[in-house]
C-alpha cells in the first residue's frame, strides 16, 4: 500500500473537497502530471494556510505534508496530524536530521508538498525561492512537480481568519529532474519559471507575477 493512504486521510480529504468545491469553486488542472506511482516533490507557491489543502485534495495520490514537530504535541494532536499524513520537521532546518522523516517518506515511494518560498506570501506575489527543494530532490533522487495555487491569497490570505466565497484553482506542471543541475541558482531560476509558466495570461492574474 502506497505510504499515507489510510481511511482517516481519505475520508478528510473527502469531506474537504466537497466543502471547497462548494465554497471556492476549485478547479484542478493537469492533475494527470503527477507521477501515478514512485516519490516525487509537489513545489507549490504558498500564500494561504489553505494551500496544502487545495494541494492534496486535487491529487488522486495521498500527499504528505511537513508541519512543525511542536504541533505534534499532546498526543491526540500527534494522531490526527499522522492521519492526515503530516511528518514532524525540526527546526534545525534544511540539515539531514531536520528531514528524516520526509526522506523517509519520500524513500517509500509517497509524494511530499514543499513551499519553495518557506513563507507565505505577504502580497500573493511568489517570492524568491529557497534551495531546501533542491537539496531534498537531490538526497532522495525524486523529481519535482511545479504547481500554482490561484486565488488562494483571497480566498484566506495572510491576516484573515474567515475564508471568503472567491473562486481558486490550482495548475499542475511537468515533473522536472535537477539531478544533473549542479548550479543551485539556475536550478531555482528553472524551478521559479516552471511555476510562473503555470498562472494564465488573464485578468486578474497578476498578483502570482514575480515580487
Amino acid at each position: 500500500m502506497e505510504p499515507g493512504a489510510n481511511w482517516f486521510y481519505f475520508l478528510n480529504r473527502a469531506v474537504a473537497r466537497l466543502c471547497c468545491r462548494i465554497l471556492f469553486r476549485l478547479r484542478s488542472h493537469g492533475v494527470e502530471k503527477i507521477p501515478s506511482d514512485g516519490a516525487f516533490l509537489l513545489a507549490v507557491n504558498h500564500c494561504s494556510f489553505l494551500d496544502p489543502v487545495l494541494a492534496g485534495i486535487s491529487m488522486r495520490r495521498p500527499l504528505a505534508f511537513m508541519a512543525r514537530s511542536t504541533l505534534f504535541r499532546p498526543a491526540p494532536m500527534a494522531m490526527a496530524l499522522k492521519g492526515l499524513n503530516a511528518l514532524p520537521l525540526d527546526r534545525e532546518g534544511v540539515g539531514i536530521s531536520g528531514f528524516r522523516a520526509v526522506l523517509d517518506h519520500l524513500a517509500k515511494g509517497g509524494g511530499v508538498l514543499v513551499f519553495p518560498e518557506g513563507t507565505r506570501s505577504r502580497d500573493g506575489r511568489l517570492g524568491r525561492l529557497k534551495g531546501g527543494v533542491l537539496k531534498l530532490a537531490r538526497m532522495a533522487g525524486v523529481p519535482v512537480v511545479p504547481a500554482m495555487v490561484i486565488g488562494s491569497d483571497r480566498a484566506l490570505g495572510r491576516g484573515h481568519w474567515i475564508p471568503r466565497p472567491v473562486r481558486v484553482e490550482i495548475r499542475f506542471g511537468d515533473a522536472i529532474d535537477f539531478l544533473d543541475e549542479q548550479d543551485e541558482e539556475k536550478a531555482l531560476t528553472r524551478l521559479r519559471h516552471a511555476m510562473q509558466s503555470l498562472v494564465p495570461e488573464e485578468p486578474g492574474t497578476s498578483a502570482i507575477a514575480e515580487a
